[in-house]
């Protein structure tokens, strides 16, 4: 079985648009926003217990970031996840379920973020990156090419 690397996914700064080299920056969340956002949303939405955040019209995900210490400002009740702890494909799956289990999550837009990461196309200039892009249609995610 093929170890993975340490370089699987880079960290660019939301702030700069450079790399975040391990030690250097973060990828954080208001949970104060998320928080707020997802109780304007359940006045919304009311007790349907099939409503789903992402599906509402008008509803506004709060947006993870990435920078560096240096750069920015944190937010005022963050929630933050080192770069070096998310550089890898087992480490991005370690962090999405161990935030399954925040209430808040569903109020941000940590599933687009994750679906930026995988899929090229979607790709922004800064977040959570492949560090080598690559067709999906050449395989599942985990498949490296030989």
């Amino acid at each position: 079985m093929e170890r993975q690397t340490a370089d699987d996914l880079v960290a660019v700064c939301d702030h700069c648009l450079t790399p975040i080299p391990d030690g250097a920056g973060v990828l954080e969340i208001d949970i104060a926003a998320a928080d707020r956002a997802l109780r304007r949303w359940r006045v919304k939405a009311g007790p349907d217990p099939l409503a789903v955040y992402a599906t509402t019209p008008g509803a506004r995900p709060v947006r993870w970031s990435t920078r560096h210490h240096d750069c920015g400002r944190p937010p005022r009740s963050p929630y933050t996840i080192t770069v070096e702890r998310i550089r890898t494909w087992p480490g991005l799956l370690h962090w999405g379920s161990h935030l399954a289990d925040k209430y808040w999550l569903p109020a941000t837009d940590w599933h687009d973020l994750t679906g930026r990461a995988i899929e090229p196309l979607r790709a922004a200039v800064s977040g959570i990156l492949p560090a080598h892009p690559r067709d999906p249609h050449d395989g599942p995610v985990g498949d490296r090419p030989r």
